[in-house]
């Protein structure tokens, strides 16, 4: 058994320090769902057999010795690690999740978040891996009164106990599977974490332990169930990628493999599993699985980047397991074997571990939260922050050195553009823009100006905005049509070869809007193709296709007599600017993107389509962006990007630059 969890831990562990080794690593979790079934069930089963329940209070109370007090301690070990040592801006995300984890509730937090667990990054929850922790204990709240059921129905019509208990297990296993078989495809993101599409795992684990006590097998067969088990486990973990629709079906594959390996006692794989180096991995597994995460996420966020280099892999690999070793040591087996006197000393030891790591967590939640929303609300610009008009080629206005930075890079990454008035989103899906329902300016004045396209073409409306509120009030009117993650094409792009419909669709219903409103003006940009490529995992067969999906939107508008403005796309910053300028306060240098990297591909495809159409300018705003060699993360004492857009205080110091170019001013 230990050499089972010595495989099941070490190919996760491989798979979070380089995930391109083993791209399919995350089946050891799953090879652990059905090592803890077969256990606990198979357990719980005997108990069953031999007094015809099942005591609930001596279950859960051994559940609480065995796992609490070694993830609490890494729990508060992450807390302090957090506050220690990284920035402020990250605390209540990860504080938030921790007391997610204290709670047994991390996989439904990270379903509703909807957070690919692909890969190991900087921008990972150092307690994201607590969501598998959180499937079991949930799944072991269930499985002792099924069973405590099953029995109390034997009896009452004189049936094998045994019996009712592996249908009832069945029952259970059978029904999360079609469950988790449907609710896959439709929502990936929250399948992979919710409970009941995990729960058949453990059932199959279940199963595996009540035939085995039913069924002999002969040393043959054990033998090559055992090696076609370790088969299917190991194809698994090379062949399989985070873009397969997981767990649904495709889980079966490691799953299945798993029980297999299970029956094969006494044949040569057990042998070899058994050998002394790999079952101290297995005793030390829990232990290494709950500390080898969240070492990996403060060393990946320490250094900014989204991948461990050779030398921080050994250092990861090296602390994770001495810090597993003596959390084996001096925490799991003394709190193992303490029964704290009786059953009710554990119950409050165990509530007492979960309120001090809630109490850890929500104290630094609350602090960086409060200290984040005033730093949130000092963005007024002034003449020591001129933002882009400190790069004017003909009278460049002076950033004095020494001045705090706006936003500040703590919160520049929420630094985001307009809202309507009530506060509500308009880049968003699912608007009815005939309602009229984001628009700005006086509704009587004779000229508007429409917004289409993208989070990128969002981005470049408050400076519009300001000016139909400011200077242009009474004369000009803004209306926004965009939606984040949608490109104004009229060709649907594709993800893992299947078009994604729903922009295309709702772009010729905005055309037709648009064409009815008649506006004295359309602004549109929108991400490059690589970008969405990068961002969404959506693609175009060709740039062809995208330049063409393009050019059939902006000619429509041509043979309407409408005018369009094309705003070439932003350079593309290295990494995440907001955290880069956080680690590196005092030198905003190092946080800049070379020219040439910040260009790369083969040039805005919208762009591409505007030449040769009539009535389509193209507006270039990259000399206030960009020096020579170099797009600068700070201009003029303000913050330029958060993630891959403009802050909104940056898009306003663009406004004289911009208005000027779209013939506004």
């Amino acid at each position: 058994m230990q050499g089972l969890r010595a495989l099941a831990v070490g190919v996760v562990l491989l798979y979070h320090l380089r995930p391109s080794w083993l791209p399919g690593g995350f089946v050891g979790v799953d090879v652990f769902f059905v090592i803890s079934g077969f256990l606990i069930i198979g357990t719980l089963s005997n108990e069953l057999r031999r007094t015809g329940t099942v005591s609930l209070r001596d279950f859960y109370a051994r559940r609480i010795r065995r796992l609490l007090p070694a993830a609490t301690a890494t729990l508060l070990a992450v807390v302090a690690a957090v506050v220690i040592l990284l920035p402020e801006s990250r605390w209540p995300d990860f504080m938030r999740e921790v007391v997610g984890s204290a709670l047994n509730a991390q996989n439904w937090l990270l379903a509703v978040l909807s957070n690919d667990y692909g890969h190991a990054t900087a921008g990972a929850s150092p307690v994201q891996h607590y969501w598998s922790l959180a499937v079991e204990e949930q799944f072991y709240l269930v499985i002792p009164l099924l069973l405590i059921g099953s029995a109390a129905l034997a009896g009452r019509f004189k049936a094998s106990t045994a019996r009712y208990a592996v249908g009832a297990v069945a029952l259970v296993t059978v029904a999360s599977f079609a469950f988790s078989v449907y609710y896959t495809p439709v929502d990936h993101g929250a399948a992979y974490f919710v409970t009941p599409t995990r729960m058949w795992e453990l059932g199959i684990g279940g199963l595996t332990a009540m035939a085995l006590h039913r069924v002999t097998l002969t040393r043959a067969v054990r033998e090559v169930l055992g090696w076609l088990g370790f088969a299917a486990v190991l194809i698994a973990t090379v062949l399989y990628t985070t873009d397969l629709e997981f767990p649904g079906y495709v889980a079966a594959l490691p799953v299945l493999g798993t029980a297999a390996m299970l029956a094969c006692a006494g044949t040569s794989l057990a042998g070899l599993l058994a050998i002394r180096p790999v079952r101290y991995v297995g005793d030390i597994s829990y232990s290494l699985y709950l500390w080898h995460w969240p070492v990996i996420v403060v060393i990946l966020e320490l250094s900014g980047r989204d991948r461990l280099s050779k030398k921080e892999m050994l250092v990861a690999l090296a602390v994770s397991f001495v810090l597993a070793a003596l959390s084996k040591r001096f925490i799991e087996d003394p709190f193992r074997r303490n029964r704290f006197g009786r059953r009710r000393g554990t119950y409050l030891f165990g509530a007492i571990l979960i309120v001090v790591s809630v109490i850890a967590a929500s104290i630094p939640w609350y602090t960086a939260e409060k200290h984040l929303t005033q730093l949130a609300s000092r963005t007024a610009l002034d003449a020591d922050h001129p933002g882009a008009m400190a790069l004017d080629s003909k009278a460049p206005k002076p950033a004095p050195a020494g001045v705090p930075l706006l936003p500040d890079p703590a919160v520049a990454n929420e630094d985001g553009p307009y809202s309507r008035d009530d506060g509500a989103d308009c880049n968003v899906y699912g608007l009815d823009y005939a309602a009229n329902a984001c628009s700005w300016g006086d509704t009587a004045s004779p000229k508007t100006v429409v917004v289409l396209g993208d989070s990128h073409a969002a981005q470049y409306t408050t400076p519009l905005i300001d000016f139909a509120r400011g200077a242009g009030k009474g004369n000009w009117k803004v209306r926004a049509m965009t939606r984040n993650g949608c490109p104004f094409n009229a060709v649907a792009p594709q993800e893992a070869g299947t078009p994604i419909t729903f922009c295309s669709d709702q772009n010729r219903v905005v055309l037709d809007r648009v064409k009815a409103l008649k506006p004295n003006l359309v602004v549109l940009s929108g991400m490059s193709r690589e970008s969405y490529l990068s961002d969404l995992k959506w693609t175009w067969k060709s740039r062809e296709e995208m330049v063409s999906g393009y050019r059939e939107m902006l000619t429509a508008f041509s043979a309407a007599g409408i005018p369009v403005a094309v705003i070439k796309d932003l350079p593309r910053p290295n990494g995440q600017v907001p955290r880069c300028l956080e680690r590196n306060a005092g030198d905003p240098a190092a946080c800049g993107t070379p020219r040439a990297e910040a260009f790369q591909g083969e040039g805005d495809p919208l762009v591409a389509a505007s030449e040769g159409v009539s009535g389509v300018k193209v507006v270039d705003l990259t000399p206030w962006y960009c020096r020579a060699d170099i797009c600068p993360a700070t201009v003029g004492n303000v913050v330029v990007y958060r993630n891959n857009h403009v802050t909104n205080t940056y898009a306003r110091t663009l406004a004289t630059p911009l208005l000027t170019e779209l013939g506004m001013i």
